[in-house]
């Protein structure tokens, strides 16, 4: 478990003073996969060196595993360090070593037996795909690929937490699936804490099950990722999760509206993403119902649709459908659209 209390970190500059976290709490549970996510200047950097004490926090305090991180020795804290695996941005391989020697570095540094080195590193490289390439070098690997052997090296001295700083930022999106399907199959395989530390919205939803929205050093909003994405209370996190653009601004979407009717959006979770509630909705109420948009989209393994309906029809029969709809939890929003 991580539990940060009212973290705060100032930066000196000359006689200017820059407050990069502004009184953060946190708690991170054992096993979970957890999302930070801001826009650059948000304290993200500052949080990440904070949490592994490469900066030492203004007050607060930080706990990893019980243990108080701030009060450590220099002794303790190099112990407590092996159990927090980094993954970068930019891989920060070692260029004139190969794969193995890579994987193999942060056990060389423990002292490990050679022979138990040698097992760890084929395990972790069967385990990231990469048995194959254990004797070339990282110049000789995709981008992808060098982000599986960072992975397989943060987790090599078997940590409780690994901490992902950006680390999909430098790939493409196929890419970033495959890494992030990895860290998932890790999470479930190995029981590791995983902390994501990014300002792409796509890694949140693929991957984490809670997300904390960092903002101007604070958190500005903190909860399940389905909650946040469903009913987000701050205009930060509406910037991120705002499911579908709603705004009619092309030619197609203004003639859709004549005057007559509703224009609604519904979020439809879980099972009701799947249920027919429309054709029952029309039916049932003699209403007309036109989708202008919509998606689908998968959040911690649950679906969520969200559907921008017009409905059309008597006005006590418009009502009366869409607490049909609210009845059977969909949540439903009156969109009211500017010319």
């Amino acid at each position: 478990m991580v539990l940060i209390e009212n973290l705060v970190k100032t930066y000196n500059q000359g006689q200017n003073e820059v407050n990069a976290l502004k009184g953060i709490d946190l708690h991170i549970d054992k096993g979970e996969i957890f999302g930070i996510i801001g826009l650059s200047g948000a304290g993200k950097s500052s949080l990440v060196r904070c949490l592994n004490l490469l900066e030492t926090p203004t007050s607060g305090n930080i706990k990893i595993d019980d243990k108080d991180m701030i009060k450590l020795s220099k002794k303790e804290l190099r112990e407590a360090r092996k159990k927090i695996g980094m993954v970068f941005q930019h891989f920060n391989l070692l260029s004139n070593s190969t794969i193995y020697e890579n994987i193999a570095f942060p056990m060389r540094i423990d002292n490990k037996p050679k022979d138990y080195i040698d097992k760890r590193v084929k395990e972790l490289l069967e385990l990231v795909g990469l048995l194959d390439k254990k004797d070339m070098y990282p110049s000789m690997l995709s981008g992808g690929q060098k982000q599986r052997v960072g992975i397989a090296r943060a987790i090599a001295n078997n940590p409780s937490i690994v901490i992902c700083d950006e680390a999909t930022s430098a790939l493409d999106p196929e890419t970033t699936k495959s890494i992030l399907s990895l860290l998932k199959d890790i999470n479930k395989k190995l029981g590791i804490t995983i902390i994501i530390i990014t300002h792409e919205m796509d890694v949140i939803k693929h991957i984490c099950n809670r997300v904390a929205i960092l903002e101007e050093g604070k958190i500005a909003e903190c909860g399940l990722v389905s909650d946040v994405f469903v009913k987000p209370k701050t205009k930060i996190a509406r910037s991120f999760f705002d499911s579908v653009d709603v705004k009619l601004d092309n030619d197609v979407y203004k003639k859709a509206l004549d005057g007559k009717g509703v224009v609604i959006k519904g979020i439809f979770i879980g099972e009701t993403s799947t249920a027919p509630y429309i054709s029952k909705m029309i039916t049932k109420y003699n209403v007309e119902a036109s989708i202008l948009l919509g998606n689908i989209q998968h959040l911690d393994d649950t679906l969520i649709g969200t559907l921008v309906i017009k409905i059309t029809g008597e006005d006590d029969n418009i009502q009366s459908a869409i607490k049909y709809l609210q009845e059977n939890n969909v949540l439903v929003e009156e969109v009211n659209y500017e010319s």
